[in-house]
């Protein structure tokens, strides 16, 4: 989320990390007990929730403290389990491992067992509360900060610094100041704090959503999706490239994680682009860019969107619906790179599959197709997302009964759940450290006073507000999974935008798309790091070649607010003016970055189609026609050129 002699990040091994119930060393009976522990608890906390998703759920603080105490405890225990210290160090590792698993097991257990007098309590608590409050806060935060490293722990503590003086602030930033008893216990023992709203988005909706991506992937997806790929777009010109584009577009529209996409399906794709004659390089950041938007393609597109639906107060369905061209521009875009990378390095595409082998494909693909077009139609019919991933759940595994070629046996199913439940903890960790950040914002009014500052700092310019939403977003997204560095920004700068007249959709999908493309942004690219580990490429020449092949989707999110038919806001016409306008752009840049269209072009039609295709990108009806014209300009220039030269050498082979 790198090996090759650079550092792995730690978010990076959570996404890559897959539990096997069966493979612990006998010589090591301490981690078959870890693995033990993990898989216990994975397991029972999953059927603790699936049993409430169909008979009835208990009150909210229940229902997430049971996941967080959960969470926090497989996020120790991977930890002790994966790790290689030995003798002083491994006892004194167990010893924190085991002291935060009795901590978020007795907090969580505390509000299950003590639920009715915490509810009868009016907000006036004891003692007990504040204590086991503050161990809660601490073991979230110290497990926050295994999973995902020290940035996000770091933003939690100032913003509790924050609250707690108050008073000490500068005037635009002051405000009365809580007392650290208020504060533990309202982020505890209410749902506006670790417990709030992107907490309960992940209880109620992710968890079932990863479950089924997690049985999706034991199903053998990965496999059958680069092979699907490989059917469809294998035999064209560089066809392992756009294998790469199609099959971790597919496989990334259910996993909804771009290193995690990277890792599954760039064993596949980037070794079969080597063989036919991409650099490692550009073999590398096509794989990233592709697994990059997977956050941005639906159906599923990580646990932020479920958390952007609860915000904007809309079905998950107008959300996806709004995705698809956004996401649709960007995949085109890299075909399109793919395509003319190809056609310049005069590659070729792979060899047909054999009429036997396209049957057996064909009989793999429904097995899986099936469970995801009823997911994807079931959310678009208004169905809970919830209910909808239940059902695709169990349409596949009764799918699989009947597969003979990837038939799940007891164990395989345990392990399935298991891994999805252990994918489940670092979103778990990362959106209740959000909620203190959401809790502190509130509370002290913090959130109209940076909508304030911020709107001053822009002095009403949209644009450059826009800039420093986008600047905010990328850094941000460097040290923090997409999911809080998403809540974060929604909560500090989305009203800022709407405040200045951007549709709400469109404001917090801006904010959301440039966290996602943090995954391939330098100097701090997870995606791209991930993918140059397996290419055998270097780190930060593979992050450049991904930023500039993905430069659309750097564009794209300028386009949708100034544009927001793009993102279904308004009707046909407001949605087909930017389409056409965003093929347009996609063709210019393609073409200026990977300098070549129908023949290699100099640097004069190069620039042509570069500011053409910016032209095309602007809001402004003229200047999109301009930049057509311009765009149209450097493709006749070069057919005249072909012609002409096609001309001499027609003449020339008549002399002889």
């Amino acid at each position: 989320m790198e090996n090759c002699g650079h550092r792995v990040s730690p978010a990076g091994r959570r996404e890559e990390q897959a539990l096997t119930i069966d493979t612990a060393s006998p010589s090591d009976p301490l981690r078959r007990v870890l693995r033990a522990l993990i898989a216990a608890i994975a397991l029972s906390t999953a059927a603790f929730y699936f049993y409430t998703a169909w008979y009835g759920t208990y009150p909210a603080l229940i229902q997430r403290s049971v996941l967080l105490g959960s969470a926090i405890c497989l996020v120790f225990l991977g930890l002790a389990e994966r790790s290689p210290a030995t003798g002083a160090k491994r006892t004194l590792l167990i010893t924190l491992v085991a002291v935060g698993v009795a901590a978020s097991a007795l907090t969580a257990g505390f509000i299950v067992v003590d639920f009715q007098n915490i509810a009868e309590s009016a907000g006036f608590y004891g003692q007990t509360e504040v204590i086991l409050a503050s161990i809660m806060v601490i073991a979230l935060l110290i497990a926050t900060w295994f999973a995902f490293g020290a940035a996000l722990p770091l933003i939690a503590i100032a913003f509790i610094l924050y609250a707690l003086f108050g008073r000490s602030m500068p005037d635009i930033l002051s405000h009365r100041g809580l007392s650290w008893s208020s504060l533990m216990a309202g982020n505890y023992l209410t749902t506006k704090g670790v417990l709030g709203v992107p907490l309960g988005a992940v209880a109620d909706v992710v968890l079932y959503f990863l479950v089924f991506s997690s049985f999706l992937a034991a199903t053998g997806a990965s496999d059958t999706f680069v092979r699907l790929s490989q059917l469809l777009v294998g035999r064209m010109r560089g066809g392992p490239a756009k294998i790469a584009v199609v099959g971790s577009g597919l496989l990334g529209s259910v996993s909804g994680s771009a290193v995690a996409n990277v890792a599954a399906s760039g064993t596949f794709t980037i070794p079969m682009m080597k063989r036919v004659g991409y650099s490692p390089h550009f073999s590398g950041a096509v794989e990233a860019v592709a697994s990059s938007g997977s956050q941005i393609m639906p159906p599923v597109m990580g646990a932020a969107v479920f958390i952007m639906a609860d915000m904007l107060q809309v079905g998950y369905s107008t959300i996806i619906m709004a995705a698809f061209f956004p996401a649709l521009i960007y995949y085109t875009n890299l075909f399109f790179v793919v395509d003319l990378e190809a056609a310049k390095l005069e590659l070729r595409g792979l060899d047909d599959f054999e009429k036997g082998q396209t049957v057996q494909l064909l009989k793999d693909s429904i097995f899986l197709l099936v469970p995801l077009g009823i997911l994807f139609g079931m959310v678009l019919m208004q169905y809970s997302p919830r209910y909808a991933a239940i059902v695709s759940l169990a349409v596949l595994l009764l799918m699989n009964m009947v597969n003979p070629r990837h038939r799940l046996g007891p164990r395989a199913l345990m392990n399935a759940m298991v891994d999805g439940m252990r994918s489940v903890a670092p979103i778990t960790v990362a959106v209740a450290v959000a909620g203190i950040i959401v809790g502190v914002v509130e509370v002290t009014g913090l959130g109209l006073n940076l909508t304030t500052i911020m709107t001053a700092a822009a002095e009403n310019s949209l644009l450059l507000l826009l800039i420093l939403t986008m600047v905010s977003s990328i850094i941000l997204g460097m040290g923090l999974p997409t999911v809080a560095c998403y809540i974060i920004l929604a909560l500090i700068i989305a009203p800022v935008m709407v405040r200045l007249g951007v549709p709400p959709i469109a404001a917090h999908m801006f904010v959301f798309y440039f966290g996602t493309l943090s995954a391939i942004t330098p100097p701090v690219a997870l995606g791209s790091f991930t993918a140059a580990g397996i290419a055998g490429s270097a780190p930060l020449q593979t992050s450049f070649t991904s930023l500039r092949i993905a430069l659309p989707a750097f564009l794209m999110p300028y386009l949708f607010v100034f544009q927001p038919g793009l993102l279904f806001q308004g009707d046909v016409t407001a949605l087909l003016v930017p389409l056409v306008n965003s093929g347009l752009a996609v063709l210019g840049l393609s073409a200026a970055t990977v300098g070549y269209f129908r023949g290699r072009i100099g640097l004069l039609r190069r620039a042509m189609f570069l500011i053409g295709a910016l032209m095309a990108f602007a809001p402004d009806h003229l200047t999109d026609i301009a930049g057509a014209l311009l765009i149209a300009a450097a493709i006749a220039i070069g057919e005249l050129s072909r012609s002409k030269g096609e001309t001499v050498t027609a003449r020339g082979s008549a002399r002889q």
